[in-house]
């Protein structure tokens, strides 16, 4: 479109009631969600070279609409950003006409706009500023240490997952499964919900290959309904997942095995995202699918429990199956006695 001269309002000179246009980098961010009422919503907060952060309510009928963040660093554009002050806290909230592009914030990235709209106005004036708050971020934020490789996790961990999805099923109305892989293993086997193979959508004799690699994740409540839409084969960043360590008891040993849970609600930025093939951190994903190993990743003293039981009649079974604490000598004792 035409070039027009916007003026950007550094974020420690907001004042309640103005209409104004701010650039940020993105410090926390909660990825689209369905409100209470039709409207979907954002929440993110920026920081700039001011040091001031400001905290940004954003709702749109369109959930394309609202701007397309993937990760702490990303760099924001808003224009017609309302500001208003809440319980003696400057905020920024949508008003008529609201737009926002969105940038990587990697030094070197190349710059290219996130946005659905089909016209919007960039000059070289906006590409001086993105390189800008890229510098000042690589000095003064630190990378986000919530961004994890399945080999890096422990229990008890909330962290954000790179990786790509392999299949999906129903498990009922409040919770979804994510069969999932980033290349890498777990320090801990990972639990299995086992399900009737014609429930699971997804390539079976392909997850059967990567079973050592591959980890099941339950979504539940408000992001069913978002991972219900997922294709298979796309690339997901998912924000807050949940791991827990199971132990159980079987022939006088202690058998663990790692759980992974969406836990309802947004809290902590919870919420899936679909990643483009264009995205640097899917370039990276593609290369460590590309090297991953799958025969150093075969164990024989692994055992999978991975036949449905047919005793459950809606084929349903969550059970932790692969343990590396059975030898297979163990296996070979047990069985002749």
């Amino acid at each position: 479109v035409p070039a027009t001269n916007y003026i950007y309002t550094p974020l420690n000179q907001l004042k309640g009631g103005t209409i104004v246009n701010v650039y940020g980098v993105v410090k926390f961010f909660k990825p689209p969600y369905l409100s209470k009422g039709t409207d979907y919503c954002s929440v993110v907060t920026i920081v700039d070279q001011t040091n001031v952060k400001l905290t940004c309510l954003l709702f749109s009928g369109n959930y394309e609409a609202l701007p397309i963040i993937y990760k702490n660093g990303d760099i924001v554009r808003f224009h017609r950003l309302k500001i208003q002050v809440y319980k003696k806290e400057t905020q920024g909230i949508t008003s008529s006409g609201f737009a926002s592009l969105t940038f990587e914030g990697t030094l070197g990235a190349p710059i290219i706009p996130r946005t659905s709209s089909k016209y919007f106005n960039f000059t070289t004036e906006d590409h001086k500023m993105v390189e800008t708050l890229r510098v000042w971020a690589s000095t003064h934020m630190s990378p986000s240490w919530t961004l994890l490789k399945l080999c890096d996790v422990q229990p008890m961990q909330y962290f954000d997952l790179t990786c790509q999805l392999l299949g999906k099923a129903e498990v009922d109305g409040a919770s979804f499964l994510l069969k999932v892989w980033d290349g890498t293993r777990t320090p801990f086997p990972s639990w299995r919900v086992l399900i009737q193979d014609l429930v699971l959508e997804g390539d079976l004799s392909h997850i059967h290959r990567l079973q050592n690699l591959t980890i099941d994740i339950l979504v539940y409540d408000n992001h069913v309904h978002v991972a219900r839409s997922l294709k298979v084969g796309s690339f997901l960043r998912i924000y807050s997942l949940h791991t827990k360590l199971q132990s159980m008891n079987s022939e006088n040993q202690t058998m663990l095995s790692l759980e992974f849970h969406l836990h309802g609600g947004t809290s902590y930025g919870r919420g899936i995202r679909v990643l483009p093939e264009s995205n640097s951190d899917v370039d990276q994903l593609k290369k460590d699918l590309e090297s991953a190993n799958l025969t150093a990743n075969q164990h024989s003293d692994v055992i999978c429990q991975s036949e449905p039981d047919d005793s459950f009649p809606n084929g349903i079974l969550l059970r932790p199956p692969c343990w590396r604490s059975v030898a297979r000598s163990q296996l070979t004792a047990a069985s002749a006695s």
